[in-house]
């Protein structure tokens, strides 16, 4: 006797329905890549084949590329304005310090003040992204971060800054998540790789851009008016969205017409997969493991790097801020670079596990041994090279995380675990600059303290790329997921 197919729609259809349908025809496979010929594989293959035939009168799914690169042009500007609002606490770190009277673990608890509630506002949106159009889940979101800016603006304060923080949080946690699922939406797996790296390069952008666009505010007209400046540039972006926004094709069921579904793979079908499965596979938990490790130097660049320049290394501030530019700058270019260089490899059949995994986690892996080298050097031009590679190489991991996901996820669930993976990974925000603040603190005058924590996140980086370089294979959990689908 035949196995059943693993995908089981919940409501057969009515005869009447049976007799317009088309013959059963195979959802495309694309995001697969050939198995190596072997006899086991070729079996499995077959099986799995086979048992992914589905009834389908579904016309294919259209878009616009005029309108795909549109909308990917607003997310790259989203994530600009978004990390300008994450990175200017670092720019005004030591001026703030000052007018409020506060030391270094006051500082850090301000810093880690933004991810209290940024976990969990990325879980919730991101299951009601697959329920509700993330354009207006993105306008709301930026609403309440903007509005959180002007506030500290008009009354800079340790306690509302605090609270403040928190607030924006809440607003900041969904957008990586929202922005990639956005992205996913206009785009098929073989081409995300590029508008999601562009993505990454806008966040990286904000912090260029931050870096010596606020130090100028705050040299000429106070460090508060920067809240201001990046408030308003939210606002800006609000009111080019309203008009650009819009949900793309590839998102398993469209709102308008149910039976209208994206023929690019099976996982931008209506199919389902039970969560405990997809969360507990290797490849998320690789994935995990090196967004983890890259997140914990990219929360340290953004709130300790100006600090530490300036305090241990003796950088005014405009050389503390030309730094941070030139991290952010290389990291764009290391970006860019990972983007070309997977998309040619992926198109001359190397497998997603070499192209995506294996480039991620060796590139973050590398990052740590450079972050620990930093304190071998002193200020100069082989100390900002080592800090470039250090900050920079690893933070590739936040692009093909994401994409290797959306490899083995339904798009009706991908939402919901990009947000559960985003607030995974931004984790370290919480307690990295504030462990980071409390080994300086620790440690006395001096930059001993500096050294120490910096020797420890250069372990905890490198320990996080070769965890994922044994774990993760989207290729081998994309069939394994198949065998756990439900169709909906």
């Amino acid at each position: 006797m035949a196995e059943p197919s693993p995908l089981r729609r919940h409501s057969p259809p009515s005869g009447g329905d049976r007799q317009h349908r088309r013959p059963p025809r195979p959802i495309p496979l694309l995001l697969f890549e050939p198995l190596k010929s072997t006899p086991n594989n070729r079996t499995r293959w077959s099986m799995m084949t086979t048992q992914l035939q589905l009834s389908s009168n579904a016309p294919t799914a259209t878009r616009s590329s005029t309108r795909a690169w549109a909308v990917s042009t607003m997310l790259v500007f989203l994530a600009l304005v978004n990390w300008a609002d994450k990175a200017i606490l670092g720019l005004v770190a030591v001026p703030m310090m000052k007018d409020l009277g506060i030391g270094p673990g006051e500082y850090g608890t301000l810093a880690g003040a933004v991810y209290f509630l940024f976990a969990a506002s990325a879980v919730a949106a991101g299951f009601l992204a697959n329920r509700v159009p993330v354009k207006w889940l993105l306008i709301g979101m930026v609403t309440i971060w903007s509005l959180s800016q002007f506030a500290i603006w008009l009354a800079p304060t340790f306690v509302l800054i605090f609270l403040c923080r928190i607030v924006l949080g809440l607003g900041e946690g969904p957008s990586a998540g929202l922005s990639f699922h956005a992205a996913a939406k206009w785009f098929r797996n073989e081409e995300r790789n590029l508008p999601v790296a562009l993505q990454n390069v806008g966040s990286f952008g904000g912090i260029a851009v931050a870096a010596p666009g606020l130090t100028y505010i705050v040299n000429h007209w106070g460090w508060h008016w920067a809240f201001f400046a990046v408030g308003m540039a939210g606002l800006v972006w609000l009111a080019a969205w309203a008009f650009i926004g819009k949900d793309g094709p590839y998102g398993g069921q469209t709102k308008g017409d149910p039976d209208v579904v994206a023929a690019d793979s099976v996982f931008d079908g209506s199919i389902r997969i039970p969560y405990r499965k997809i969360l507990g596979c290797r490849s998320f938990i690789g994935c995990v493991c090196v967004g983890l490790s890259a997140y914990w130097s990219l929360a340290i660049l953004s709130a300790w790097m100006p600090a530490y320049l300036r305090n241990a290394q003796g950088y005014s501030a405009t050389g503390a801020a030309n730094v941070v530019m030139a991290i952010s700058l290389t990291a764009i270019a290391f970006l860019i670079l990972e983007a070309v260089a997977t998309n040619y490899l992926m198109k001359r059949g190397v497998s997603s596990r070499v192209a995506r995994g294996m480039m991620a986690s060796t590139s973050t892996a590398i990052a740590g041994v450079f972050v620990a080298l930093v304190t071998l050097t002193t200020p100069g031009a082989a100390q900002i090279f080592v800090l470039c590679i250090g900050f920079g190489l690893g933070l590739v991991a936040f692009t093909t995380g994401a994409v290797s996901i959306s490899e083995f996820v339904p798009a009706l669930q991908r939402g919901a675990v990009l947000g559960i993976y985003v607030a995974i990974l931004t984790s370290p925000g919480v307690y990295a600059p504030m462990i980071f603040g409390w080994i300086v603190s620790a440690a006395g005058a001096g930059d001993r303290g500096y050294t120490i924590a910096l020797l420890i996140s250069g372990a905890l980086v490198c320990v996080g790329g070769i965890a994922g370089l044994v774990l993760i294979d989207p290729r081998r959990d994309a069939l394994k997921m198949m065998t756990f689908a439900e169709q909906v």
